[in-house]
């Protein structure tokens, strides 16, 4: 089950923007069980899997952040491809 609260215990926040217009905000997923350690690299890698996986084909333009009022640029995706 995921965590209610997890856009305030999420390490990274994604914001992906669609082809057709929307875009989404996702948190990253930086535990593999309840009472274990948020992992960085675990968060990046599972939405990164989302991106290329579940949204295939459907976005333009992905940037994973810190997730912290002022976050630093983590990652940058254009057309299913790595920028930064």
């Amino acid at each position: 089950m995921i965590a209610p609260n997890l856009a305030n215990t999420a390490l990274f926040k994604c914001i992906v923007y669609f082809h057709d217009g929307e875009s989404r905000t996702f948190y990253s997923l930086d535990k593999s069980h309840k009472r274990a350690k948020p992992n960085e690299a675990l968060g990046i890698r599972r939405l990164e899997k989302m991106l290329m996986f579940r949204f295939r084909g459907t976005w333009e333009t992905a940037i994973i952040y810190e997730n912290l009022p002022k976050g630093k640029e983590i990652a940058k995706y254009k057309n299913g491809i790595r920028v930064l």
